[in-house]
């Protein structure tokens, strides 16, 4: 199969046209004058006048050096202009919203184009769910782009997904519109390895032509020179000052994310900038509605790095020129002749207050509100079921013990506060042969992933302390990336009755204390997205929250009802739980024992 490559493509245009226009033998559609230009491609700012025509920049200038004659003319006076922001890695699903319900929440925070990668939807639902999402983003004013899924599953046989995906799914969905990289190669311990399914997933997307999208938190040295020659690109995932210096020196492009899971910006920044010569490009990778509506989308990434000494006009480079040029668009990122005309005016530049908002020459955002309607191409479509599980009992959530002792050592899990994971062995107490949830040491929980995707096996159980919860049960379908149900409880019949609900209402979150539901927020669509807005799902998470908090679980990196979205995430160091495993090294990929004295 051939397959379109995106590398170095061009948008088609009338270049006749735009030419005439920007010598003034047309008339533009739109000037901005006497405004101050960030001009990312030098790191200038200066008074200028800019003309759009045909949806692209036609002419720039020094303030009144050109007569320009245009069909509408803005007075861009006490403003800024600059590109739209290019948010280079993210996942719209855990925004929870629709692609449209997305754009409507980010246009008006400055982000005009995207990278999304659907790998949690496509989780559930394969290939139809990614391409669902290309359907969703469709004739948006966002300009969404897609990086097709590279770990369905995270990690082959460790875990159970809703689907799979080899080196021919992923080279059939390559050639699909507006895919322009391949997504996060998670499993960078298969790719070192030459496992056969990661080694033939990366040919597919080098042969495809596309820039290939690294995961891979905390390696460094020769594994690191292995996984770069494997073909990787780029990567989002550093957690470490020296990693993300030895990355970029490398040749791999950083991509420094701020989002709601955590910032990593205090360990990455000074070693970061210790280079002589830094180019990276940002993005957001994952952002819950209540974050955005109060910390802001690109425009928070911006100033995030600006804290560590970066000036605004690189760091704005670095939030709309370096992404688009990585992944061979190489129309976007800059206000200068030829590329298309997606650019804000800021009200103030060192806050990066975005006031006005234009997409292809056309106003979309005016003085901080969408200006446009924009319409949901997934409306009142018949979603699919995906919560595919029996009937949960009680007797679901208690672990066999191994003798018939009054106690037994057992290992568990540690959530610490920045939600990564470590081993914890504690004593347990045995009841009729059982480990319960109730006879568990103060402080411990029952942590339980179980198979949502049509697996007719058991949940699967395994301690946890760290999490805080001090009553009732918290159960929810948003458990990256495979997405099976993950229920964590301090009694069975409510961790039970969560799960039951869970299923009921098709997916979301659910809280249950003493036999009540107290709350929940259903995410039909997958069980990862509903059809209301950010403002409507802020609203009812700060509900959520509220109640989670009067149940001992505290905000730490991420919101209440998001602690546990991660605590199955496969390639997350160091432990974690899955469908298959109640404990996995995630860096050795081997099983870790429930019972050490008795493995």
């Amino acid at each position: 199969m051939t397959l379109k490559s995106p590398m170095f493509a061009r948008t088609p245009v009338d270049r006749a046209a735009l030419v005439e226009a920007a010598r003034g033998l047309r008339d533009l559609d739109l000037a901005v004058t006497n405004v101050q230009l960030v001009n990312v491609l030098t790191c200038e700012v200066y008074p200028a006048d800019i003309g759009v025509y045909d949806g692209r920049i036609a002419v720039v200038g020094p303030a009144g050096a050109y007569d320009l004659t245009a069909k509408e003319t803005i007075d861009g006076t006490g403003k800024w202009a600059c590109p739209g922001f290019f948010d280079s890695h993210l996942h719209i699903e855990s925004t929870m919203v629709t692609p449209a319900g997305y754009a409507a929440g980010v246009l008006p925070l400055g982000t005009t184009s995207a990278v999304v990668d659907p790998h949690e939807i496509g989780n559930v639902m394969g290939k139809e769910g990614v391409r669902l999402m290309i359907e969703g983003s469709e004739d948006l004013p966002l300009r969404v782009y897609f990086a097709i899924p590279s770990c369905v599953p995270s990690v082959e046989g460790k875990e159970t997904a809703g689907a799979f995906f080899g080196p021919e799914e992923v080279a059939e969905m390559m050639s699909w519109d507006r895919v322009v990289t391949l997504a996060e190669v998670m499993d960078f311990i298969g790719v070192i390895r030459n496992d056969p399914r990661m080694r033939g997933i990366v040919d597919a997307g080098i042969e495809a032509g596309v820039a290939i999208q690294g995961h891979a938190p905390k390696l460094m040295g020769r594994d690191l020179c292995a996984y770069i020659a494997a073909g990787i690109d780029n990567d989002h995932e550093s957690r470490l000052g020296p990693e993300v210096l030895e990355k970029l020196r490398l040749g791999l492009l950083p991509l420094i994310k701020l989002g709601s899971p955590g910032n990593h910006l205090p360990r990455l920044m000074p070693d970061l900038l210790k280079a002589a010569y830094v180019d990276v490009a940002l993005c957001t990778d994952d952002v819950e509605p209540s974050d955005l509506r109060t910390n802001g989308h690109m425009d928070r990434v911006v100033r995030g790095v600006m804290e560590y000494g970066v000036p605004v006009e690189r760091a704005i480079r670095w939030a709309c020129y370096i992404g688009p040029q990585h992944y061979g668009l190489r129309d976007y990122g800059a206000i200068a002749p030829g590329f298309i005309a997606d650019f804000l005016l800021l009200d103030d530049l060192q806050t990066v207050s975005v006031n006005d908002v234009f997409v292809g020459g056309k106003q979309v955002v005016a003085d901080k509100e969408m200006c446009v309607e924009i319409t949901d191409p997934l409306a009142g479509r018949e979603l699919a079921n995906t919560v595919l599980i029996p009937e949960i009992t009680a007797e679901s959530f208690a672990i066999q013990s191994p003798s018939n002792s009054p106690t037994v050592t057992m290992h568990g899990l540690h959530l610490l506060p920045t939600r990564m994971t470590d081993l914890a062995t504690f004593e347990a107490a045995v009841t009729d042969g059982r480990i319960t949830p109730e006879s568990l040491p103060e402080g411990y929980v029952m942590s339980s992933v179980v198979p949502r995707h049509g697996q007719n096996t058991p949940p699967v159980c395994t301690p946890l302390t760290g999490l805080g919860l001090t009553s009732g049960a918290l159960a929810h379908t948003v458990a990256h990336d495979c997405h099976n149900v993950l229920v964590a409880g301090t009694n069975a019949p409510d961790m039970a009755q969560a799960v039951n609900h869970l299923k009921e209402i098709g997916g979301g979150f659910v809280l249950v204390d003493g036999g009540e539901v107290i709350c929940e927020l259903p995410l039909p669509f997958a069980g990862l997205m509903s059809f209301e807005s950010c403002d409507a799902l802020t609203a009812q998470l700060s509900v959520f929250n509220e109640e989670l908090g009067k149940r001992g679980i505290v905000p730490g990196n991420v919101r209440q009802i998001f602690a546990l979205t991660g605590l199955a995430l496969a390639v997350i160091p160091e432990y974690r739980p899955t469908d298959l495993h109640p404990i996995l090294n995630v860096t050795t990929q081997d099983p870790v024992p429930l019972f050490p004295e008795h493995a």
